[in-house]
């Protein structure tokens, strides 16, 4: 049995990025094995991105199964826990785009990602998907400016049953920062201190 952890990255980014590359090495050292996710993000829509992480999935089923997401890949990670079933969830800046969200959010996000991800997004239920998530789940958010964000991820911390909110004061929207890496390895070291 081995420990196996998915990393995915945030739209528009992958995993050869600083604070990938670093939560990849720290991952190791846990005897943890890493499985950094490629997704093909231009001209795609979520439904796409869920599909090509699941076809990436190498564990078997004995195996303890760790699923790292940030921002969208966050959404992709939380989206495919129903059929992965992991133990334990990492949810970095998960990004307000449920079908409940979108409401709430600026008009210029809508533009930026254009019209086909936005009506994809609508298929998933953030009040639907929740009720299916049974494992361990680490919300983590960043503390300066994103009330969008914020707001998605207290919701997720009211609605999963095993959840834990950890609010990374003095950070943006960007897994590269040291703060923040450092709250996420903190949490880490906390679960592989506890199943040894």
């Amino acid at each position: 049995m081995s420990k196996i952890v998915y990393i995915i990255p945030g739209f528009g980014q992958n995993t050869d990025m600083p604070g990938y590359t670093d939560l990849i090495k720290f991952f190791k050292t846990k005897k943890f094995k890493v499985v950094p996710i490629k997704i093909t993000w231009k001209n795609k829509v979520m439904s796409d991105y869920v599909n090509e992480f699941q076809n990436q999935l190498v564990h078997k089923k004995e195996d303890d199964i760790y699923l790292f997401g940030f921002s969208f890949g966050a959404i992709i990670a939380f989206i495919s826990a129903e059929k992965i079933k992991p133990k334990t969830l990492f949810l970095a800046s998960l990004s307000p785009y449920f079908k409940e969200d979108l409401k709430y959010n600026p008009l210029a996000w809508s533009k930026y990602l254009g019209k086909k991800r936005m009506k994809d997004f609508e298929n998933f239920s953030f009040n639907q998907l929740s009720k299916k998530i049974n494992c361990q789940t680490y919300l983590f958010v960043e503390g300066l400016k994103n009330k969008e964000i914020l707001r998605r991820v207290k919701d997720a911390h009211k609605k999963i049953k095993k959840s834990e909110l950890i609010i990374i004061e003095n950070t943006k929207h960007d897994i590269s920062q040291t703060e923040y890496l450092n709250k996420v390895k903190e949490t880490i070291n906390k679960i592989t201190y506890i199943n040894l």
